[in-house]
């Protein structure tokens, strides 16, 4: 078993918590989400949703969510109003030879009927082997970016929004109020593998 086969394993081993559990972390992660989220703009701090996770799990109890999980965007709350698209695999080896395994993420506001099933019909059809080793040989080197996620993000983010638009079009992007469909917020979840 290769780690893309365990990220897809744990990913469909997650088990539905209670309602209660549900609701309780839900109330708790929309009390302690910063401001940004709030205004639907992306997060700054890497480790700030692991704090907030790891809250929401230490308070409600729910032992069973894995520490790999907890550093991983899909298993950050969702503001209300909000939904998340399937994960979108991105895989990059640095000039220092770290493989870097990742996922994107689209998250929309507004959804009407159909829109999050096309976004994820388009991630579903879409090739993306070599993908994110392009993103990385495109990018420009970051200032303070040891594993070259903001190199690979700043590049990643234009990619999302287009192929957003492909599969819905109309639809608004960062920053832009409306009542339609709008891309939320986009996330980039990295670890490292060592050769």
């Amino acid at each position: 078993m290769n780690e893309r086969e365990l990220d897809e394993l744990l990913a469909d081993s997650i088990a539905p918590l209670a309602p209660s559990v549900g609701s309780g972390a839900t109330a708790l992660a929309s009390v302690t989400k910063p401001d940004r989220l709030r205004r639907g703009h992306m997060p700054r701090p890497r480790w700030l949703m692991p704090v907030i996770v790891a809250g929401t799990v230490a308070l409600t109890g729910a032992a069973s969510i894995t520490t790999a999980q907890l550093a991983v965007w899909p298993w950050v709350s969702l503001p209300d109003g909000f939904e998340r698209s399937i994960r979108i695999p991105i895989e990059y080896t640095t000039d220092e030879g770290h493989v870097e395994v990742c996922g994107g993420y689209v998250e929309l506001r507004n959804t009407g009927a159909g829109d999050l099933a096309a976004l994820d019909a388009a991630i579903r059809a879409r090739d993306w082997v070599g993908f994110g080793q392009d993103l990385y040989d495109r990018g420009s080197v970051v200032a303070d970016d040891p594993d070259s996620e903001l190199r690979v993000g700043n590049e990643l983010y234009p990619e999302l929004v287009e192929m957003t638009r492909e599969a819905i079009p109309g639809v608004l992007t960062l920053g832009e109020s409306g009542d339609t469909v709008a891309i939320g917020a986009m996330g980039l979840s990295c670890r490292v593998d060592t050769p």
